[in-house]
């Protein structure tokens, strides 16, 4: 098969990595390539490779902008508004959301239930929709999205919060959060090189008996060092990810031995 990466900057991407270590655990004959496109000829060059790839992951900025593009979405694709795996086959391109499959296997892997449970998402950045509607259909009783300038979110996002009953606060709300039970960090804060900092206070992070952290690099941020609880990084989250896309496109189940080789060899 014929895959890749489009985004606009790709320089840093983990994922053609990931991607030929799938290949290979999987005895694949397939490759992965990054395509960057200026956001100017998106919309010139798109068609073409829609035609010529057999599968694309999409990255920011281009998640919502190739929606257009395709002939039908996923149901979270949907649900969710944003697109970062496509699928060609019998000539019709589907467009999938990843992110939320590869959060709720991480929510699977550290055992979180969250029927009943309440959540704390710190962010409202580019991964936070998929991780909001997941925690919606996994039962969660109370979301609360954190925001630095929560009187600024942007109304597009503030109307898909107010949909699922997920409340916007600021982060002198969190150590007030009732209940608390899962803390999830989709910020930047603490990612490499800017290490040891956490966007809260270790106390507050102490209280949650689950903790995801969506960044990778480093493998234990300052947040996890605080976490008291099960607690997990983001690279399970990246390679879940991928790990989907490529069932979607080989049409065949990936075993969590294959996943974790991957995220041991990611690691080293």
């Amino acid at each position: 098969m014929k895959l890749g990466l489009l985004g606009k900057v790709l320089g840093h991407s983990m994922s053609p990595e990931i991607h030929e270590s799938l290949f290979r655990q999987e005895g694949c004959q397939s490759t992965y390539e990054l395509l960057e496109v200026p956001e100017a000829e998106l919309e010139e060059r798109l068609p073409r490779m829609l035609a010529d790839y057999d599968g694309l992951n999409v990255t920011i900025p281009y998640k919502v902008a190739v929606i257009p593009f395709l002939d039908e979405l996923s149901p979270e694709a949907k649900t969710i508004g944003a697109v970062n795996t496509i699928a060609r086959k019998n000539g019709c391109l589907t467009g999938y959301n990843t992110d939320y499959t590869g959060f709720k296997r991480t929510l699977a892997r550290i055992h979180c239930d969250m029927k009943g449970r309440s959540a704390v998402v710190l962010g409202h950045g580019g991964a936070s929709r998929a991780i909001i509607q997941c925690l919606t259909d996994e039962g969660a009783q109370d979301i609360a999205v954190i925001s630095r300038h929560p009187d600024h979110i942007d109304s597009e996002f503030e109307a898909f919060a107010r949909a699922r009953h997920v409340a916007i606060r600021g982060y002198d709300w969190v150590p007030s959060a009732p209940n608390p039970w899962l803390l999830v960090n989709a910020t930047p804060v603490g990612m490499y090189p800017h290490m040891g900092v956490s966007p809260v206070p270790a106390e507050i992070t102490a209280r949650f008996p689950k903790v995801v952290d969506i960044i990778y690099n480093p493998a234990e941020t300052q947040l996890l060092k605080d976490a008291r609880g099960d607690r997990i990084n983001g690279m399970y989250m990246l390679v879940m990810q991928a790990v989907a896309a490529e069932e979607i496109w080989m049409d065949r189940d990936i075993s969590e031995d294959t996943v974790q080789a991957i995220v041991k060899e990611m690691m080293s």
